[in-house]
């Protein structure tokens, strides 16, 4: 389930960067799930939050950032024009992750999960440092 308490049901998705994200592979890392697009401004603005959460703590979390299925742009064409290392991916038009967590149109949304893969945070609507860290302390236990 996606709700706070459940255990997310496992996923992979491809990388733009040709890796794949394999969500059991995370196991014992913080996990944190961003819903993006490139045409949601509050998206965008962002993105630097959930690089600097990974840069702080890289060796015990693992971030990705999942595009919506409705491009509009060239999504790496967007990225190059960036300095980001957390891995990026765009949802498949017959949708996976976005199912597994519940994501809507209504974007973005963040999903973070404990060290077991529990959901300890599913809400639509920006985020802020001081807040990922605070959900990262929390998750990290």
């Amino acid at each position: 389930g996606f709700e706070v308490g459940n255990v997310l049901k496992d996923f992979e998705i491809p990388c733009t960067d040709g890796s794949v994200f394999r969500l059991s592979e995370q196991r014992g890392k913080v996990v944190v799930i961003n819903l993006w697009a490139t045409w949601c401004g509050p998206c965008v603005q962002e993105l630097p939050h959930f690089e600097a959460l990974y840069e702080a703590h890289s060796e015990d979390i693992a971030v990705i950032a999942v595009h919506s299925p409705f491009v509009t742009d060239d999504v790496n064409e967007f990225l190059a024009e960036k300095d980001f290392t957390i891995p990026f991916a765009v949802e498949p038009e017959e949708g996976n992750v976005w199912q597994i967590v519940d994501g809507s149109t209504t974007l973005p949304q963040t999903i973070v999960l404990d060290r077991n893969g529990v959901v300890i945070y599913n809400q639509r609507g920006s985020v802020t440092p001081d807040l990922l860290e605070s959900l990262y302390t929390q998750a990290a236990g």
